[in-house]
């Protein structure tokens, strides 16, 4: 969570109101139960040609000295390893969104 709201937040930085937005929520008839975590932001968005990279490692638009291109590719990793889901995409309306999902206990 820490990753993906400072990625927000990064993404903000030359937006003239910055917003962040958590939702939280659990999905009506998924199977096996889950608790969706939304963030999205109303900065530039991801291009399209990020998207697909954008959990790969060592992958960042961050300019030499401020990512190492490792955060989503390892929140990535943790949420795969407990059964989950990370996914990105581009907000209607504007923004990015990250969507992740997790089984319930």
């Amino acid at each position: 969570m820490m990753n993906l709201l400072q990625n927000a937040f990064d993404a903000l930085s030359s937006v003239h109101e910055p917003m962040v937005w958590v939702e939280m929520g659990c999905p009506g008839e998924a199977d096996p139960p889950t608790v969706r975590v939304t963030v999205r932001d109303n900065g530039p968005g991801i291009p399209p040609e990020h998207l697909l990279r954008i959990f790969d490692p060592f992958f960042t638009t961050k300019p030499v000295g401020k990512g190492t291109g490792l955060g989503l590719s390892i929140s990535y990793g943790i949420v795969e390893q407990h059964g989950g889901s990370l996914t990105a995409r581009n907000a209607e309306g504007g923004g990015a969104e990250f969507v992740l999902e997790l089984p319930r206990a």
